[in-house]
């Protein structure tokens, strides 16, 4: 039964069964997907699904992230050197790196430095004719990035040097995030002579270990192996990404062997998928936070005491076993305790309804209010059920009379309706990019941010905003956990956000398949898995 069904998504999915259905089914992988990506470009969102789909499927990076020691390590840069001064940082290009041939676009030249200048001066020249392409860069503004480069240039075809407007600790740990993919020039110029840029996002060229083949929207994706990828062509042949928002749906397509690897199972799912001894689980640490993210912008919350009263009246241990199954911990503060940046004597509050009654009287709010709170309709891998959680927390807020109505969104709704900034709660998150702290607290909590769209409390204290320039300017680790904590520490006290839960990252997948390794920073990697 579960081989015919497999035969059956592989003919649909993969254009036939034939006498080869072995070696098909061998050489293929079915990955159930939690949503769409929003486009084929990771420059363009911060989206945990669309990174997914794409960041190393499709595209190489200058650097890499080491899975053990979370250190930048060589990609498709072999080498680099810092100035003394840190202002300056040369790259040296691995040389024989191929672009995809595809059926919209044949290279005809490997990559050079001139592909990587034509990816960065995209993000921070707005002359650039790619600039205004897309719709914006979220990451890389809300880091600032158009501010930190000062200029990049080429020194021959396989040198490329990034000078600085000033220090930054961070800048080799921006270029190993599944954002600063390397885009093809030739294909970029290409699509400027045909008059069509906006096909670069959407029918992509990359370096990476996979090309797309065919995007049927909001079913399936599917990629062959690129097989003169540098750093040795995929084991599998192709590589299906099968669209399915539904966890229970995910986990039936599992058991049944229509998927080989499911996204994001749920905490409640976890005892049927441990009693199957046809499936693995990956359980994996992660640095990430879901989050209640208040609008400071807007009464009532734009007052510091509505916002303490709302924390004092959030259960956080309900949350977690209801939502989490307790798999995860309570979040005290932005950053997890695997963060290097932790702040571990901060506590969030116990849970009083007193205190929290006698704040709202004292802001002249003691029969309560009214207020939306917007939620993902889609399962992310800091909340597994943005739903549930809201419906939590609309219970624990009525108790003070404030009546919460829920407005479930798609993520590419909740994007566009956040950009105009009239939002009061949201129910979101981060997953980090990379080890350091200043991902997520920049991300999440400085000013530049909010024109990015990922501070959803439009919150901006230039106090904040001083301890993690401070931090990015000194090399010394024991300075920068110290600007890192004291910046924690004014989060803690104003409240712009309230952090609920750190959860696990969770992947499930059928025992036949081999080397696949969960990642605790971006998004998955198909390159070396294979199946027995």
């Amino acid at each position: 039964m579960r081989s015919w069904l497999h035969c059956l998504l592989l003919t649909i999915l993969l254009s036939g069964c034939d006498t080869s259905n072995t070696q098909l089914a061998q050489q293929s992988l079915l990955y159930c997907a939690e949503g769409a990506p929003l486009t084929f470009n990771p420059q363009l969102v911060t989206s945990s699904v669309t990174l997914d789909a794409t960041a190393h499927q499709l595209y190489d990076r200058l650097l890499d992230l080491d899975l053990d020691s979370l250190q930048p390590i060589p990609a498709l840069a072999s080498a680099w050197q810092r100035s003394p001064d840190g202002l300056s940082y040369r790259f040296t290009l691995r040389q024989d790196v191929a672009f995809h041939q595809t059926d919209w676009f044949s290279p005809s030249r490997k990559l050079t430095a001139e592909d990587v200048l034509f990816s960065f001066r995209r993000l921070t020249d707005p002359h650039h004719p790619y600039h205004d392409t897309g719709g914006g860069y979220p990451y890389f503004n809300s880091i600032g990035l158009a501010d930190l480069i000062k200029e990049v240039r080429a020194d021959g075809d396989y040198q490329v040097v990034f000078e600085l407007n000033h220090p930054d600790a961070s800048f080799l740990t921006y270029l190993a995030t599944d954002y600063a993919v390397i885009l093809s020039a030739e294909y970029g110029q290409h699509l400027l002579d045909l008059g069509t840029p906006e096909q670069l996002d959407q029918q992509p060229v990359g370096s990476g270990p996979f090309k797309l083949s065919q995007y049927r929207t909001d079913e399936y994706i599917r990629y062959l192996r690129h097989p003169d990828y540098w750093q040795g062509s995929p084991r599998l042949e192709q590589l299906v990404f099968d669209i399915t928002p539904q966890s229970s749906k995910r986990l039936a397509k599992l058991l049944t062997g229509e998927c080989d690897v499911m996204a994001y199972p749920g905490a409640s799912q976890l005892p049927v998928i441990k009693a199957d001894p046809a499936l693995r689980l990956n359980q994996e640490t992660s640095m990430n936070v879901a989050l209640l993210s208040l609008n400071t912008e807007k009464p009532p919350f734009n007052d510091i005491r509505v916002r303490k009263a709302i924390n004092l009246a959030l259960s956080r241990q309900d949350i977690l076993h209801a939502v989490y199954f307790d798999v995860g911990s309570m979040a005290e503060a932005v950053l997890p305790p695997v963060s290097w940046g932790n702040h571990p004597n901060l506590l969030a509050p116990i849970p009083d309804l007193s205190r929290a009654q006698w704040l709202l009287e004292q802001a002249g709010l003691a029969e309560g209010f009214d207020m939306e709170l917007w939620v993902s309709a889609a399962a992310h891998s800091f909340n597994p059920d943005g739903v549930k959680t809201g419906q939590l927390i609309q219970r624990q807020l009525s108790e003070l009379g404030i009546q919460v109505r829920l407005v479930p969104l798609e993520e590419q709704v909740m994007r566009n309706r956040l950009a105009e900034g009239d939002q009061d709660a949201v129910l979101t998150g981060w997953d980090a990019d990379s080890p350091d702290p200043d991902n997520m607290l920049r991300n999440l909590l400085s000013c530049q941010a909010i024109a990015a769209g990922t501070n959803t409390s439009r919150w901006c204290q230039p106090i904040f905003e001083q301890h993690l320039d401070l931090a990015l300017q000194t090399p010394l680790l024991a300075e920068r956990v110290r600007f890192y904590q004291l910046a924690q520490q004014l989060v803690h006290q104003e409240v712009p956000v309230i952090p609920l839960i750190h959860s696990l990252k969770l992947q499930a997948y059928r025992r036949q398949v081999q080397d696949l390794r969960l990642p605790p920073f971006g998004g998955v990697d198909f390159h070396q898995v294979h199946k027995e």
